[in-house]
């Protein structure tokens, strides 16, 4: 498995946002992802993808950014390295359409 590393913006109904940065993976059917501050993992979370919506991939700032709905959460990841974007992209498309 390959395990990335990008930014993330978390945001939940009531407004409330986590801007950090995540270390994730594709398994079989999820997403798996742990959010870190520094050198300090803050929660880990299992996402599987029948259960993601609103998926949307668009531009900010000029860079790359993919957007998705989980548990009445916006989870926003923004491109911060070179084929990271790219990546994601690639695989949140192919693993959201088999569900």
């Amino acid at each position: 498995m390959i395990i990335m590393f990008t930014y993330i913006q978390i945001t939940d109904r009531d407004s409330k946002v986590f801007k950090g940065y995540v270390d994730y993976e594709f398994g079989k059917d999820k997403l798996s992802m742990t959010l870190v501050r520094g050198m300090k993992a803050l929660r880990h979370i299992v996402i599987p993808f029948s259960e993601i919506t609103d998926l949307t991939i668009d531009k900010f700032y000029g860079e790359g950014r993919v957007n998705f709905i989980y548990k009445a959460q916006k989870f926003s990841f923004l491109n911060t390295g070179y084929g990271e974007s790219q990546y994601l992209q690639k695989h949140m498309l192919k693993a959201t359409m088999l569900n």
